[in-house]
């Protein structure tokens, strides 16, 4: 039974829905490598905006999107001002709080905003990925790509039990509140918080325990080939739009490395 190959996808459905598994993931996992590695912010920017388009796309809600963007951006951001008031040595500005004068530095602004667009860009792709295609695609595409066992089923189990985890925290979060820790001063909630998150892990490491056991006791082996998912071929559309996203970010990365910007360092 050729699950992976059927396409019961209705009409109208987007592209990126459509497209085979194994291209999608391909293609994104080589483009967050390649945007990780550029040195020129318009190249980082661009790739940037096009993933945004993509989601858009797809149709998704763009609160939800936004949401999810919410904090990656923070860590870019934070980033973004530790390198600007840290590394350099061409002040351009000085910034005073109270009795405390900071120097902005420009080299510091440059590469911080260079990491920040590479960070963001990166996790639009992930998130980009993570829309279009179902877990079990791209597992079975990382193993296609000799992703090493061990790595693979980490990711699986993460993926399964990270919804498991969420649930057990709630019921934890609602059953403080039920015993009074809604109203309490700032520093209690941050202690109740404190033990929350430790019984989660002290939870989260006896389920892996024991689930551990229970694979062990059904034969589970790290080294055994798991059966082939995908049991179909690649379409040739999907072949040609993953040759034709390739080159594109084959010509990306001839532009940051090999073409000389004029008045760019």
């Amino acid at each position: 039974m050729q699950i992976a190959a059927c396409s019961l996808f209705p009409s109208g459905t987007p592209y990126l829905y459509r497209l085979d598994g194994r291209i999608k993931t391909s293609v994104l996992l080589a483009a967050i490598v390649s945007v990780s590695v550029l040195t020129r912010w318009p190249l980082a920017a661009g790739a940037l905006f096009v993933t945004l388009a993509l989601m858009l796309t797809l149709r998704l809600r763009l609160g939800g999107v936004l949401w999810r963007m919410a904090v990656p951006f923070g860590v870019a951001w934070l980033v973004l001002v530790s390198l600007i008031f840290n590394t350099g040595h061409t002040v351009i500005a000085t910034v005073s709080f109270w009795h405390i004068s900071l120097p902005v530095y420009r080299e510091g602004m440059a590469l911080g905003f260079l990491v920040m667009l590479r960070m963001l860009a990166a996790v639009s792709m992930a998130m980009l990925l993570s829309f279009s295609t179902p877990m079990a695609e791209i597992l079975a595409t990382l193993r296609l790509l000799k992703m090493p066992g061990l790595i693979v089923d980490l990711a699986d189990m993460i993926y399964r039990y990270a919804f498991s985890l969420r649930e057990i925290a709630t019921t934890m979060r609602k059953a403080q509140r039920v015993r009074g820790g809604e109203g309490l001063p700032w520093h209690r909630q941050a202690r109740d918080i404190g033990m929350l998150s430790g019984n989660l892990l002290v939870k989260a490491f006896g389920r892996s325990v024991s689930v551990y056991k229970a694979m062990l006791a059904r034969g589970y082996d790290e080294d055994a080939k798991a059966p082939p998912y995908y049991t179909g071929r690649i379409p040739a559309k999907d072949i040609l739009v993953g040759i034709l996203a390739g080159l594109i970010l084959l010509a990306m990365l001839v532009c940051n490395f090999a073409v000389t910007w004029k008045g760019w360092p």
